[in-house]
C-alpha cells in the first residue's frame, strides 16, 4: 500500500509558524527611546486565533497533499487549497502586527512605540520557507508566493500599520525618506552600470587567454576582500587632490587620450601583450568618462530631491576644477568607485565561467561554417554564457545595492542615513525603517534580473526543474 509522504519544505514552515507564536510578538515601550517588553500575539485578543489555526491547516495540506494526495485529495484540490490558504496566512501575519500594536498604543501614552518582535520576524521566515514549498507545486499552488506576497503588502497600503512606530517614524521623516531611496537606487544602478562595462570585457579576456585568466580573477578576488571602510579611508586622499588640483580639461583629455590610444593598440596588436594592455587602458579612460558621467546625474537628483549641490553654469568651463562635479574626498565619488570595485568580482567570474562552459565542439562547428570570431561569440558562445551572466549581474546587483547602505558614512546619502541615524539616537524604529526597504528593494530587483535573464536567454537553452517534468508526465 502506497502511502503519501509530506511536502517536507511546506511541513517545516507551518511548524516554524506555530513555533513562533510562542515568542513575543512585539516589544512595547513606553517612550521611543526605553527597550520596553516583549509581548505575546496571542494575549492579543480573541482575532489571534486565527492565526494558529491557519498555520495548522497549512501543515495540514503538507501532509495530505504532499505527494499530490495519494490519499484522496486530488492535485487540483490540493493546489486550489494551498492558493488560497497562503495568501490568507500572509494577510493575517501582517494585519496582526498592526492588530496587536493597536491593541497596546488605545492604552498608553502618545509617546508610545510598538515594534515587531522576534515572533513576527520568525514567522516572516515561515512564510518564506512555505511559498518557497508551494512554488514546487504545480498549477494554481505555483502562485501562492506571488499572492502572498501582494495580500501582505496590502496590509500596509491600507493604513493597518498606522500604530506602529515604524509608521510613526516614518510620518516624521516622510519628506527625506523618498529622495534618499532614489538616491541609493542611483548609487547602486550606476556603479553596476560600470562594473558591467569594465567586468565583462575583463571576463572574456580571461576566458579567451589562458595567461591571463589567473592574474584578472586573482585581482578582483583581492579587491573583493578589502574592507569597505578601509577603501573609502584609501581612496578619501586621492578624490581629494584630484577634485582640488585638476581641472574638468585636463581630466578630459586625460581619460579621452587613454580611451583613444588604447584603442588604437587594441586595434594594431590585437590578442598580443601590447594589445591586450592597450584594451585595459581604453576600458578605464572609459570608465573615468562614465564616472564624471554618474557623478553629474546624482550631484542633479540630489539638487532637485534634496537640495543639496548642483550644477552651475561654471561647472562646464574646462578650467572648472573637478570638485564642481561632485568629486571630492566625501560624497558620491569615493562611493561610486567602491561600489564598482565590490561589484566587479561576480560579473568578471559568472562570464569567465559562462564563456569557459561552451563547447570547445560547438565553437569548432562555427568556424567550419566560416564565422568570424566576433559572430562565433555572439551567435555561438554568447546565448550558452548568457544564463551565467545574467546570475553574476544579479549578485553583483544584490551585492552592490546592500554595501551602498554604508555610503552615508562619507556624506553619498542613500538608506543607510536613517540607520546611521537610528543607531546614534537609539531608535530600532528608525533603524528597521532603512533597514525594510534595502531587503525588499534587493529581493525585487534580484527577482527582475532572474526574470529578464530567463526570458533573454534562448528557450532551448532554458532549464526545467524535474518537478515541472514530472507533473507534465503525469497523466
Amino acid at each position: 500500500m502506497n502511502r503519501a509522504r509530506p511536502d517536507p519544505i511546506l511541513l517545516l514552515g507551518a511548524a516554524l509558524g506555530l513555533l513562533a507564536l510562542a515568542l513575543p510578538w512585539v516589544n512595547f515601550r513606553e517612550n521611543r527611546l526605553v527597550l520596553g517588553e516583549g509581548v505575546s500575539l496571542l494575549s492579543s485578543g480573541a482575532a489571534a486565533w486565527v492565526l494558529p489555526a491557519l498555520w495548522l491547516a497549512l501543515g495540514a495540506l503538507a501532509w495530505a497533499g504532499g505527494e499530490r494526495s495519494r490519499q484522496g485529495m486530488s492535485g487540483a484540490a490540493g493546489a486550489w487549497a494551498g492558493a488560497v490558504l497562503f495568501p490568507l496566512t500572509c494577510a493575517a501575519v501582517g494585519w496582526l502586527l498592526g492588530y496587536a500594536a493597536s491593541a497596546l498604543v488605545g492604552q498608553a501614552t502618545p509617546l508610545a512605540r510598538v515594534s515587531p518582535a522576534g515572533g513576527f520576524w520568525l514567522s516572516v521566515l515561515a512564510l518564506y520557507v512555505a511559498g518557497f514549498g508551494l512554488s514546487r507545486w504545480p498549477g494554481p499552488a505555483h502562485l501562492a508566493g506571488l499572492l502572498g506576497l501582494l495580500a501582505f503588502a496590502a496590509v500596509p497600503l491600507l493604513g493597518w500599520w498606522q500604530d506602529l512606530g515604524l509608521s510613526q517614524e516614518y510620518a516624521n521623516i516622510a519628506a527625506t525618506f523618498w529622495p534618499q531611496l532614489g538616491l541609493h537606487l542611483a548609487l547602486s544602478l550606476t556603479a553596476l552600470g560600470l562594473a558591467l562595462i569594465l567586468g565583462l570585457p575583463l571576463g572574456l579576456a580571461a576566458a579567451r587567454y589562458e595567461r591571463l585568466s589567473g592574474s584578472v580573477l586573482g585581482v578582483a578576488g583581492f579587491l573583493q576582500t578589502i574592507p569597505s571602510v578601509a577603501l573609502f579611508g584609501l581612496v578619501l586622499p586621492v578624490f581629494s587632490a584630484l577634485g582640488r588640483d585638476t581641472t574638468l580639461g585636463v581630466y578630459l583629455a586625460w581619460a579621452g587620450g587613454a580611451l583613444l590610444l588604447g584603442g588604437a593598440l587594441w586595434r594594431l596588436f590585437g590578442g598580443r601583450i601590447a594589445g591586450l594592455l592597450g584594451g585595459l587602458l581604453a576600458l578605464l579612460g572609459l570608465q573615468a568618462l562614465l564616472l564624471l558621467g554618474g557623478l553629474a546625474l546624482i550631484g542633479l537628483l540630489e539638487g532637485a530631491w534634496l537640495g543639496g549641490r548642483s550644477f552651475s553654469p561654471q561647472a562646464l568651463s574646462l578650467s572648472a576644477p573637478l570638485s564642481a562635479w561632485g568629486v571630492r574626498g566625501i560624497g558620491a565619488a569615493p562611493a561610486l568607485l567602491a561600489l564598482t570595485i565590490y561589484a566587479l568580482l561576480p560579473v568578471v567570474t559568472n562570464t569567465f565561467v559562462g564563456l569557459r562552459s561552451v563547447p570547445p565542439a560547438l565553437t569548432d562547428a562555427a568556424r567550419g561554417l566560416g564565422m568570424t570570431e566576433g559572430q562565433i561569440l555572439r551567435r555561438a558562445e554568447w546565448p550558452i554564457a548568457l544564463p551565467f551572466v545574467m546570475e553574476g549581474v544579479r549578485a553583483a546587483l544584490v551585492l552592490t545595492f546592500g554595501i551602498a547602505t554604508i555610503a552615508p558614512l562619507i556624506g553619498a546619502g542613500g538608506l543607510g542615513f536613517f540607520i546611521q541615524r537610528g543607531v546614534e539616537g537609539n531608535v530600532p524604529d528608525l533603524v528597521l525603517l532603512g533597514a525594510l526597504p534595502i531587503v525588499l528593494v534587493a529581493l525585487l530587483l534580484s527577482g527582475v534580473v532572474g526574470w529578464l535573464g530567463a526570458r533573454l536567454t534562448p528557450p532551448g537553452l532554458r532549464p526545467e526543474t524535474a518537478l515541472v517534468q514530472e507533473a507534465r508526465n503525469t497523466p
